[in-house]
């Protein structure tokens, strides 16, 4: 193995003496790379979607795609407003007024629902009338009475547009399902108000007729909807007229907002803080100007990558700029360290040799360890790459990626810069203060990690053992609303939705009969009918159901119209002659709201079930409530499929779980296979990953003990942690094999180690801490603690390298010098 580095530190030499030799030429080869992959970046996207946490492939989102493009999006943007009675006539045409405005400019919008149109079926002596509940105006109290009995006494309007006392309703929006990007050349010139109508919503009709499948509705367009809506409602704020934004595409598009600005916001933070650090450690511009141009290049090349293979940025990938930001620069510290070290030490007239020299020095002295450390961050970033979760996946490769494009950089931009630019040499003779009492603190860590070797290792073993017993009671979670701070308005008008309404989002299920005209059956329509109402007695401490809707309701609603409007007719006609000739006589009344609830062929029934918006761990409950109805409910002739934003939820949650322990494996085998090359030791490389372990649980355990959830992001810190904090590992390894194998006794090769090695390890840490603690500024909760907590790991990481590793090696390594 000796034999096998030295061959590497004489090509990393040779390598340093050619990249000196042309460094122009690398310098305008690595332009040249980063300006063809960054042309990319104005293609880059950003997707805050729900179904986005999962692939396009998975089950769940084949289920849902089939399920929006027969019955269109599920995710409704919801306008509540609240007073202390809507039935005045004040508040009504307050809240018709904005229902037109909203109807008339919020753009990619297929239908509005309010009570101002809330369907109201009525029977007369010869038909079926089906008109809205305001279809005539109220202009006295005395019909404005009528209507109000009306709409208070129909259980479809209950916790659906209004709530029990009268005094909370909803505009519910729902937008297109398909995408109008690249559709623009499909829609015709015409002058004609019902055909611009027409066009503008256009939807299945057009997906149907395209030989390729249509895109769903864009993250952008999402986007504006809101914020068209948003808006408009602002103006109709008032006094008893208190109003409220919710639904998750509301949800979405903030968190989509909030995202983009903690972006660029970490991204100039972290600049920041680096070359802050940068200045006060090298005092000299290129020691700053230089590494920081390194890690950008690297940076742009890694988003523009991203965009070349039409990767939107998500929900786990915004960290990534910052994360490459913190990472690059720890390498290029350890380059610049050594460079400048031996430059200023053999100053001579002909700077271009001495830049030569000492390029060739610091490749030979550092270039493999930061190789081999850049190497298991990249695995450990890699992991991910195996992830159910999407967005994890992605963060996994493209961070490996972005990884390696900056040890590229680093290895060979940043020397040719070194060579192509002024540097000023320092004068030899100027060991500050501040060096010789880092060496001081260093040295007394060696020594006291060496006198109390065998209480370290000890305590340390025992530690870790209460530590993982504390992990194991971890509590899991993946509620996006609760990313958003207590006050912020989405997560306020989301709680109050559930509270007055007794829900904001869905449960969606397919009820497939397998024929057609299957829905005409009188037992299928019983069973849906009898899981409906089973689904509103769902009450528990964690969850409940506020509403169950299906095409048994519109039919219930027929079958009293048709009976003289006589509430004891308020239920399904008893046979199926009589139910096809109901829905006829609907049908041809001019509603189409059929439609919302049945396929064309009359096979298809659709559930909505709709529910509080909490925890997704806890909906499972819920859905083994509901999936056990279903059994009963129908046979094996009938299929049922369950979809919408609970089931995806739950299944990035499963997903997440599953995920999350495969990447640990992978992350800590790959790495002790690197280690155990690296050490050429089964032993010490196994032993070496024991300090590696320390800070994880450690996380996890002070997660236990304050009650903090493991969720999407904090999951991600073990793997980051493993991948990074070895890096300290491989270091000290490297440098203590190397002075051990000179002869040095243990504790010589443990001081000699700390006071070279130590000082990096101690900056680099610094770096990467400084780098994920700014994220306590971010405006959403979940990467406040994902900072904070991963910040604390890799101080834990530093400590148990400089304790607890050189604590084994006095236990495997015995001399006479050791006193325990």
């Amino acid at each position: 193995m000796r034999n096998f580095t030295n061959k590497i530190d004489k090509k990393m030499r040779g390598l340093g003496y050619f990249i000196a030799k042309w460094p122009k030429a690398f310098i305008f080869m690595s332009l040249l790379i980063v300006a063809a992959i960054g042309s990319n970046l104005p293609k880059t996207t950003i997707d805050t979607s729900t179904e986005g946490f999962l692939y396009e492939d998975s089950q769940s989102r084949l289920d849902y795609d089939a399920f929006r493009d027969q019955f269109g999006r599920d995710e409704k943007i919801v306008i509540a407003i609240r007073t202390d009675d809507v039935f005045k006539l004040e508040t009504l045409n307050k809240l018709k007024s904005m229902h037109q405005e909203l109807k008339a400019n919020v753009p990619y919008l297929n239908d509005i629902t309010s009570i101002i149109n809330a369907r109201n079926t009525v029977g007369t002596d010869d038909s079926l009338l089906v008109d809205d509940l305001f279809q005539d105006w109220p202009e006295d109290e005395q019909a404005l009475a009528k209507i109000k009995k009306i709409a208070l006494s129909n259980p479809t309007y209950k916790n659906l547009i209004i709530s029990e006392d009268g005094t909370f309703t909803v505009v519910i929006l729902e937008s297109n399902t398909y995408t109008s990007i690249g559709m623009e050349d499909a829609k015709p010139t015409n002058d004609d108000d019902f055909l611009d109508d027409e066009l503008a919503n256009f939807d299945e009709p057009v997906a149907a007729q395209s030989a390729e499948p249509r895109a769903f509705i864009s993250d952008k367009e999402n986007t504006e909807m809101v914020l068209a809506a948003s808006k408009i409602v602002e103006k109709y704020r008032g006094e008893n007229f208190e109003i409220f934004i919710a639904g998750s595409p509301s949800v979405t598009a903030f968190l989509k907002d909030s995202m983009k600005k903690d972006m660029a916001k970490f991204i100039v933070m972290i600049l920041i803080a680096i070359i802050i650090f940068l200045a006060l450690l090298f005092k000299r511009a290129s020691g700053v100007f230089l590494p920081i141009l390194t890690v950008v290049l690297a940076v742009l090349s890694t988003m523009g990558l991203m965009a070349f293979f039409g990767t939107p940025i998500k929900t786990m990938t915004q960290i990534l700029p910052s994360f490459l930001l913190a990472v690059g620069v720890g390498a290029s510290v350890h380059i610049l360290a050594i460079f400048y070290k031996h430059y200023d030490q053999n100053q001579n007239d002909d700077k271009k040799q001495a830049k030569a020299d000492s390029i060739a020095y610091t490749l030979e002295h550092s270039g493999f360890a930061v190789i081999v450390t850049s190497l298991t961050t990249a695995a450990g970033m890699a992991s991910f790459s195996t992830s159910e979760v999407a967005p994890v996946a992605d963060l996994g490769i493209y961070a490996a990626a972005g990884v390696l494009i900056s040890l590229l950089f680093t290895i060979i931009l940043l020397p040719a810069m070194l060579v192509a630019t002024p540097v000023k040499a320092k004068s030899v003779n100027r060991d500050d203060e501040h060096h010789d009492f880092m060496d001081k603190a260093l040295t007394a860590i060696a020594h006291f990690s060496q006198d109390h070797a065998k209480k370290i290792v000890i305590f340390s073993l025992l530690f870790m053992a209460v530590t993982i017993g504390l992990a194991t009671q971890v509590r899991y979670s993946h509620n996006p609303l609760e990313w958003f701070p207590e006050d912020h308005p989405t997560r306020v008008a989301t709680e109050v939705i559930d509270k007055e309404m007794k829900g904001s989002i869905s449960l969606e299920l397919i009820i497939d009969s397998g024929k057609e005209n299957g829905l005409y059956d009188i037992d299928l329509l019983k069973g849906i009918e009898s899981l409906t109402q089973y689904a509103e007695t769902i009450n528990t401490d964690t969850y409940f159901v506020g509403k169950a809707v299906s095409v048994v309701d519109v039919l219930k609603e027929i079958h009293k119209a048709l009976n003289e409007n006589r509430p004891e007719f308020s239920g399904l006609a008893d046979n199926s002659n009589l139910i096809s000739q109901e829905i006829l006589l609907f049908e041809n009344s001019g509603s189409d709201d059929l439609e919302d609830f049945v396929d064309s062929q009359f096979s298809k029934a659709r559930i909505t079930i709709k529910v509080p918006w909490i925890d997704s761990f806890q909906y499972k409950g819920l859905l083994d409530s509901i999936t056990n109805k279903l059994d009963e409910s129908f046979d094996d002739s009938v299929k049922v499929t369950t979809t919408g934003m609970i089931p995806m939820l739950a299944e990035t949650t499963r997903a997440a779980v599953e995920s999350s322990g495969k990447s640990y494996l992978i992350a800590f085998a790959i790495i002790s296979l690197m280690m155990i090359l690296l050490l050429s030791s089964i032993k010490l490389g196994l032993i070496s990953m024991i300090p590696n372990l320390f800070p994880i649980f450690f996380i996890l355990s002070v997660m236990v003990i304050l009650k903090l959830p493991l969720d999407l992001f904090t999951m991600l810190i073990g793997a980051i942690v493993i991948g990074i904090a070895v890096d300290d590992i491989v270091h000290f390894m490297h440098n203590f094999r190397r002075y051990h194998m000179e002869g040095m006794e243990t504790r010589q090769a443990v001081v000699a180690t700390l006071t070279s090695t130590g000082r990096a390890m101690s900056i680099t840490t610094i770096v990467l801490s400084v780098g994920f603690v700014l994220y306590i500024f971010a405006s959403m909760n979940n990467l406040f603690l994902f900072g904070l907590l991963t910040s604390i790991a890799f101080v834990v990481a530093l400590i148990s390298v400089m304790l607890l590793t050189p604590a084994l090696m006095a236990m495997i390594y015995p001399d006479n010098q050791s006193k325990d």
